[in-house]
């Protein structure tokens, strides 16, 4: 009597997608008999397949690190009864620690290689080949929602640096009312005009003091040491956020071997394969754009500072005009005191420019780096170049018999990659514009020196070589911060032209409450005419 076998039918992947598929495999049944004590029917021997994947239920329970050094995976659980693929030759070792491990009674084995083993345990951690656990979507989206709660935390900062550069205006405010009040004590004496100098001066303490109270923090903040996320390498690296002690640590796997190649054929890969890389570019937009935010927050700290140089050169620029013109004592309490004052706000908000200038430059120099790296688009739909060539023809999005333009999970995911792209230029653009704000900061610092300078040099009673050289100093760090700030806007003026976001006109929308709010008439505006 002949042995009868079965066919056992498997789906048979195509080679373009990095898969190998299944093959039919025909098994005698009294030697699948023999193998499986319960006769299930599986494969004597199974090859990696995505549509087999071990159940969640095993999933959440197992240690698939574990797993990888035992040489086995389950890919099937029904009751008690589990189906095992290993690569050991100890199949009854197997079927204990399966039982075991699974909770099962019975257990039926097939045979796998090594590298298909390997895997599986990707496919179960929704990893793609090579990749650390980290990389897996999951993982990813907690990174991605530490680095938006990081980002929210840099807001924030930049929100109380306003502030702070608000109280400093209230505080340039109240000592101007308090240098007028003394000034005009020094010149009048106490008379008849002592009541609008008390006025004065009760007004300037006052605007003084709040503007200080307001400084305060944001001074307790920028003295914080910011650490941006580290910026990609040369080498494939995963973007690792943590939670640690109540603070968000962000830092980076090691490099993945074999990852530059995966990605650059990721057009020939299999839809789940393409969505693991698209939910990893994601991840890694949202690096870029938390370092954009990093660089947004020093350089609102630097324009912090040169508020406070510009006031410390205004005080000390009075301070020293009235120790030289009027009534000039070298023991003057009032006028020695605006100078050291000034002297003291202007290293304070000196100490904050080179971080700031550091900052800008880096955020120009990965923007422009950043400007020339290949979009998610290109990758996954590269055109055709050769067209015999295999290598060159990608998996198409649109799967046999769905309608044309119904991408699917994968086209979703690709399209909130675009987007993501979308908002990483606009927020290189932010940073763009946040550098030129930075530059208006250094011009408009560098115009007080260049006043305060020019002036002492043109009003100096006493032209001696000391005093000469004290205001061209001033006069040259003025004009040193106008060259620099001119610099600086050049860029995000250029920018500006570029790019479609800051549009001269505007649209207004005409209230009609007879009709829904979608169906008001407009009226435009184009360079502020209608």
């Amino acid at each position: 009597m002949p042995i009868r076998t079965v066919r056992v039918l498997v789906r048979r992947l195509p080679c373009p997608w990095g898969l190998r598929g299944l093959e039919p495999v025909f098994i005698p049944i009294e030697e699948h008999v023999d193998q499986v004590t319960n006769q299930r029917a599986v494969p004597a021997t199974v090859y990696f397949d995505e549509a087999i994947a071990p159940p969640e239920s095993l999933a959440e329970a197992l240690d698939f690190e574990a797993l990888r050094d035992k040489g086995w995976v389950p890919l099937k659980r029904d009751g008690d009864w589990a189906w095992v693929a290993t690569c050991r030759q100890e199949q009854e070792a197997v079927r204990r620690e399966a039982q075991e491990m699974c909770g099962v009674a019975d257990v039926s084995i097939s045979a796998a290689g090594a590298e298909a083993i390997q895997r599986f345990i990707d496919h179960a951690e929704d990893l793609n080949p090579g990749f650390p656990v980290v990389a897996a979507r999951t993982f990813l989206a907690r990174t991605r929602t530490f680095l938006a709660a990081h980002r929210s935390q840099l807001s924030s900062y930049r929100t109380l640096l306003a502030k702070g550069r608000t109280g400093l205006a209230m505080l340039r405010t109240g000592l101007a009312l308090i240098a007028i009040a003394m000034m005009l004590l020094k010149v009048f004496g106490a008379g008849w005009i002592i009541v609008p100098e008390a006025v004065l001066a009760i007004c300037g303490v006052v605007l003084a003091s709040e503007g200080l109270t307001w400084y305060l923090p944001a001074r307790k903040l920028a003295r914080k040491r910011l650490a941006p996320p580290e910026p990609p390498g040369p080498d494939v690296t995963v973007p690792v956020a943590v939670f640690d002690q109540g603070r968000i640590r962000i830092s980076r796997s090691g490099s993945v071997p074999g990852a530059a190649q995966w990605m650059e054929e990721v057009e020939r890969h299999s839809p789940v394969m393409r969505r693991r890389f698209l939910a990893l570019e994601r991840t890694e937009l949202a690096m870029e754009r938390t370092r954009q935010a990093h660089f947004r927050t020093v350089m609102a700290k630097s324009r912090t500072g040169m508020a406070l140089v510009r006031t410390g050169i205004a005080l000390t620029g009075l301070g020293t005009a009235l120790m030289r013109r009027i009534h000039a004592h070298p023991m003057d309490v009032v006028d020695i005191g605006l100078l050291v004052v000034g002297v003291i706000l202007i290293l304070e908000g000196l100490s904050w420019y080179l971080s700031g200038h550091g900052a800008g430059r880096t955020s120009l120099t990965e923007a422009h780096r950043a400007g020339e790296q290949t979009s998610a688009w290109s990758m996954l739909t590269p055109p055709v170049l050769e067209e015999n060539s295999l290598r060159s023809r990608s998996i198409p999005l649109i799967s046999p018999g769905c309608s044309e333009g119904i991408w699917g999970s994968t086209g979703l995911a690709l399209e909130r990659t675009l987007l993501a792209e979308r908002r990483n230029v606009m927020s290189r653009f932010r940073t763009s514009l946040a550098c030129s704000r930075t530059g208006f900061a250094y011009i408009r610092t560098g115009v007080n020196f260049v006043a305060v300078g020019l002036g002492l040099l043109l009003t100096s009673p006493h032209h001696t070589p000391g005093w000469i050289i004290f205001d061209s100093t001033i006069l040259c760090i003025g004009l040193l911060l106008l060259a620099d700030g001119f610099l600086w806007h050049r860029t995000a003026r250029r920018n500006r032209w570029q790019l479609s976001y800051c549009e001269p006109g505007m649209e207004i929308d005409i209230p009609d409450y007879t009709k829904p709010p979608g169906q008001w008439t407009t009226f435009e505006l184009e360079h502020g005419q209608p």
